[in-house]
């Protein structure tokens, strides 16, 4: 049997009070389990990541949690790949070469999920890692987006690197995405901010 393409995902643990980026999240698991997609995050059931987690596994994606070990007793998707990690930069780690992911994706969240995405952007960006994807809701990542598209037009980023990071609504991720469903076009990489963890997938 063919494995399937991945993506690590990254969200908030917590719920926000915006109910759309609610339906956003669980549109984009549906999305990505219809569409041939197994998900890394970061476990649990609870919050914005577990929320995606859950309707895509629904969706018939394959779902590998990497779970803190000090949270290893919290409920768990029924069904999910669980990898006990003990630190967050283990987390990272796991979660950003586990199957070589196609790409990252983040959803809105607090310092922690914004942390990994940074990390996950700057090994896209110079150590040939999968591209970084913004989720579009409201105007919560636009920030983001801003800032590198002018950190390329001053050239502080080379302009050969402006595609590692996406800002696509729901329905255009799914699009994006399948033009990378062949594992193949997912790159071996090592990001140099984890390097020194001597980690393996």
């Amino acid at each position: 049997m063919t494995a399937k393409p991945t993506i690590a995902l990254f969200a908030a643990s917590r719920l926000p009070k915006d109910p759309d980026i609610i339906a956003a999240a669980e549109a984009l698991g549906t999305a990505l389990g219809k569409a041939g997609f197994d998900i890394n995050y970061g476990a649990g059931t609870s919050g914005l990541m577990g929320k995606t987690a859950l309707a895509a596994a629904a969706a018939a994606a394959q779902v590998n949690a990497f779970v803190l070990k000090r949270y290893q007793d919290e409920e768990q998707i029924s069904g999910a790949h669980i990898v006990p990690v003990d630190t967050e930069q283990e987390r990272f780690a796991r979660m950003s070469t586990h199957q070589n992911p196609v790409a990252m994706i983040m959803l809105p969240g607090g310092p922690g999920t914004l942390r990994e995405v940074l990390q996950g952007l700057e090994g896209a960006v110079y150590d040939q890692g999968p591209p970084v994807i913004l989720v579009k809701v409201g105007t919560y990542l636009d920030g983001i987006k801003n800032y590198f598209d002018l950190s390329v037009a001053q050239g502080m980023i080379s302009k050969e690197h402006e595609d590692k990071l996406q800002l696509l609504t729901v329905a255009e991720v799914a699009s994006f995405l399948t033009q990378k469903r062949n594992p193949a076009l997912a790159k071996k990489h090592r990001k140099s901010a984890y390097k020194h963890t001597g980690l393996e997938n």
